[in-house]
């Protein structure tokens, strides 16, 4: 098997890969949201993309040449943030032994991207407020206020609505961050999207090892989709990078992949049930619809689900009848809709979804 498939945004000065559904509403958001002015909140799981996503963002916008800058707020420690945010004046701490001009000045004009937003300590999350709302700012150590015309896109992988709701997040700036929301999806629950990633990463790394890479197997395409990714985008790469060094043809297959994987892996907090090891050793058994369900564990199979309709249906409730056609409708669609778009045709919400079919999996 060998190929890419690359759905550009236009306007945009890099490729986005993503065929599934989700990804092209986060494509169509961007392009709507990008030539305006407006704040913009991206959330999602670490590692599916949300720089890549602001990047399009201040690409496709009137401040595409003038600067853009990144900063991970959870990579400072809380004393060393707001300098690197703001600057500081020499001789305002003990290690300022010359002046910095801080992020926020060096985007001036352009477009400033937070990650992590959530690990600003509340002290920053004042002065960051000020900013989104005055555009002006006070250095560490000096009274000089400078204005600076900075567009913000702020990222984050945790709730924040949560964490306002236990004190770890201001509401005014939550509210003041929250005027535009892009949600990236997981990689596991837009599955349509690792094959192209996966050759786009051939393609782009295979220079680097300085091989002359032309695909990957049909086997090892299946292999990678039936892997959850809990790392998202940023583990596929990694797993492609490691298959690229295994590999001696000039295609890659599914021993690579394997040897990649088990060369990546190690216990986590997912190793129990479903580890990428052992979802892969079992997915070689079983089709991708069936190799895993709402809460991560292994599906049963849909004639375990008919027998035990049958039997809820002389001796069950109501709730338990319900739920074993919710997962038996689950089952049948899931290799060709996403989660989301199974709760809505069944007029759920997918908490619920994912309710019944535990519910009708601990009854089997």
């Amino acid at each position: 098997m060998n190929g890419k498939t690359t759905t550009q945004m236009q306007n945009v000065t890099r490729d986005i890969i993503g065929e599934s559904a989700q990804m092209q509403e986060v494509f169509r958001a961007v392009n709507l949201v990008a030539p305006t002015e407006a704040t913009v909140l991206i959330t999602g799981e670490t590692g599916v993309g949300k720089e890549v996503i602001a990047q399009a963002i201040h690409d496709n916008s009137l401040r595409k040449n003038e600067p853009f800058k990144v900063i991970n707020c959870g990579a400072f420690a809380p004393e060393l943030i707001q300098s690197e945010l703001f600057g500081h004046e020499e001789g305002a701490f003990t290690t300022a032994i010359r002046k910095h001009r801080g992020i926020f000045e060096q985007a001036n004009g352009g477009t400033l991207f937070l990650d992590e937003v959530s690990e600003m300590s509340p002290e920053v999350q004042v002065k960051f407020l000020r900013v989104l709302e005055q555009q002006e700012f006070s250095p560490v150590g000096s009274e000089e206020i400078i204005k600076v015309d900075v567009r913000v896109i702020a990222a984050t992988n945790v709730n924040l609505k949560a964490a306002v709701n236990k004190k770890l997040f201001r509401e005014d700036l939550y509210y003041r961050l929250n005027l535009f929301r892009i949600q990236i999806p997981p990689l596991r629950n837009r599955r349509s999207d690792i094959a192209p990633l996966a050759f786009d990463f051939v393609d782009r790394l295979s220079k680097n090892y300085n091989k002359l890479i032309t695909g990957i197997a049909s086997e090892a395409v299946k292999y990678l989709q039936r892997i959850n990714w809990y790392g998202n985008v940023r583990e596929l790469r990694n797993v492609i990078e490691t298959a690229l060094i295994f590999t001696k043809g000039k295609e890659i297959k599914k021993e690579d992949i394997e040897m990649a994987v088990e060369n990546l892996s190690e216990p986590d907090e997912h190793s129990d049930t479903d580890s990428m090891v052992s979802r892969d050793s079992f997915a070689d058994h079983v089709e991708p619809s069936q190799a895993q369900a709402p809460n991560g564990d292994t599906r049963i199979t849909p004639e375990d689900i008919s027998s035990r309709l049958l039997e809820l249906v002389q001796t069950g409730t109501m709730s338990e009848i319900t739920a074993c056609i919710t997962l038996m409708r689950y089952e049948a669609e899931i290799p060709h809709s996403s989660k989301q778009d199974i709760a809505k045709r069944l007029e759920i919400s997918v908490p619920t979804l994912d309710k019944y079919c535990a519910l009708a999996e601990e009854d089997t």
